[in-house]
């Protein structure tokens, strides 16, 4: 009896010293790791040893993690990233592992979250057509959670892995995933002030479109997310942000990036945002979205493009002067007259250079500026066409950075009055007094002569 109590014992002994050694973090290392190494060998891996796998990992990694203990967690990391290297990833991965990145977060070991960011690469690498856009939102959590702990270079490094996983967006739904995460990622980039996460989250963009083959559905895709920054910036009144953003659209047009499609939806856009913003008379973006929309729009060469953005940059003058007088919102006008003025000068040194999309846009542009003229005529009957020109010569002399430009300024408001005369000549009032804008000290005879072919001055 006492030999089978002794052997029993000894028995119970060995496996207790057994367990006990087999739950040393450097054993089960070992051991995760030669079954990783043999499954390297298979064709095949059963889902269940995949699955007992992963599972030990992530127990690994959460017992480090709450014992604060970085070796041991960085080295769980290694492990599931070596896993999920080989095509071990089940369905809801994704969320498995953003739930262990956000233990680190929350528990401020924000290097080793860092590091388990970078798990979602080999995961992304080994997904289907279609199972990508649950990686992606995964990430774009991550994303919006670190820039609320205002952790945002792991915010960075999300755009980062996403960027690098495009080229698993296989079909349309892959990309729109991944185009509305950096949609998402760009309005909190945006909200928490990072420049440099809004440059990051540009460049991804860029490369993208120059790499991925452009489609319709990819342009609307793109058009939407800079029209929903826009939306962001003008909301919180940014405008150095919209500076940067305006010369990033900019150079995309440039690079024959966009297509028209897209132009034209970003111009909708940014004729709604002026519109909006004209109302408010303490904005610091006053102006600065009606020229950024018809730069953009005189590059396109396109009437009916120019068109809408002239059209727009009017409606929001015609918002302000509603409100307040025209001395008072200037500037959200001025950039239909500095435009003009460009345009009018250009037209003026081009010699027997002709070119009709100038001329078209000219004459559209000056159309418009009547209307407005007329628009704020009809707000005080005491005035005339020429006491509003002449308002608008003085306003706009005094505004900064206007240095150099005084004769042209003048040019450009003599061709205003001596149009209006030409198109209501029987109407008194619009051709009263303006003596001062009839002279040849701005416009000179061979302008005139240039004007008249154009149709701007009558014989």
């Amino acid at each position: 009896m006492s030999v089978w109590l002794f052997a029993l014992t000894l028995i119970g002994i060995i496996l207790a010293a057994w367990w006990c050694y087999t739950r040393r973090l450097d054993w089960q290392f070992a051991h995760i790791t030669a079954q990783l190494n043999k499954i390297t060998n298979k064709r095949q891996v059963k889902a269940a040893a995949g699955k007992r796998i992963l599972s030990r990992i992530y127990k690994i990694i959460n017992t480090s993690l709450h014992a604060g203990k970085a070796a041991d967690a960085y080295r769980g990391f290694d492990l599931l990233k070596l896993a999920l290297g080989h095509g071990l990833g089940r369905p809801g991965e994704p969320v498995r592992l953003t739930a262990a990145v956000y233990l680190a977060v929350k528990s401020n070991q924000l290097d080793i979250a860092g590091h388990g960011i970078d798990a979602f690469r080999p995961l992304l690498k080994n997904m289907k057509p279609g199972e990508v856009p649950a990686a992606v939102e995964q990430l774009a959590l991550i994303a919006v959670l670190s820039l609320k702990k205002r952790q945002n270079f792991l915010a960075a490094r999300v755009v980062e892995v996403i960027a690098a996983g495009m080229g698993a967006a296989a079909d349309e739904a892959d990309r729109a995933s991944v185009m509305r995460a950096l949609r998402l990622i760009g309005l909190f980039a945006l909200r928490r002030q990072d420049t440099g996460l809004v440059l990051e989250l540009q460049s991804k963009l860029e490369t993208w479109l120059t790499a991925v083959p452009s489609t319709v559905l990819g342009q609307e895709q793109v058009a939407g997310i800079l029209s929903a920054w826009l939306h962001r910036i003008v909301k919180t009144g940014d405008a150095s942000q919209l500076a940067i953003l305006t010369q990033y659209i900019d150079q995309l047009v440039k690079k024959g990036l966009l297509t028209e499609q897209a132009i034209t939806i970003i111009i909708a856009e940014c004729n709604y945002l002026a519109g909006m913003d004209s109302r408010n008379p303490y904005s610091r973006l006053t102006g600065a979205i009606s020229m950024a929309n018809l730069e953009l729009a005189v590059q396109m060469r396109t009437v009916s493009i120019w068109r809408q953005a002239v059209d727009g940059a009017g409606q929001a003058a015609r918002l302000a002067i509603a409100q307040r007088t025209l001395t008072e919102c200037f500037a959200v006008g001025y950039p239909l007259f500095e435009m003009g003025r460009r345009l009018l000068i250009a037209e003026l040194n081009a010699g027997p250079l002709q070119d009709s999309f100038r001329q078209q846009a000219l004459y559209v542009l000056v159309r418009e500026c009547l209307q407005l003229i007329e628009f704020v005529g009809r707000q005080n009957f005491a005035v005339t066409a020429a006491d509003i020109i002449e308002q608008i010569y003085l306003d706009w002399i005094k505004r900064q950075g206007n240095a150099g430009h005084n004769k042209s300024i003048k040019k450009f408001c003599q061709l205003l009055f001596l149009y209006c005369t030409r198109i209501k000549r029987r109407q008194k009032r619009a051709t009263a007094d303006g003596a001062d804008f009839n002279t040849g000290e701005g416009i000179t005879a061979a302008d005139r002569e240039q004007l008249k072919k154009l149709g701007f001055i009558s014989e």
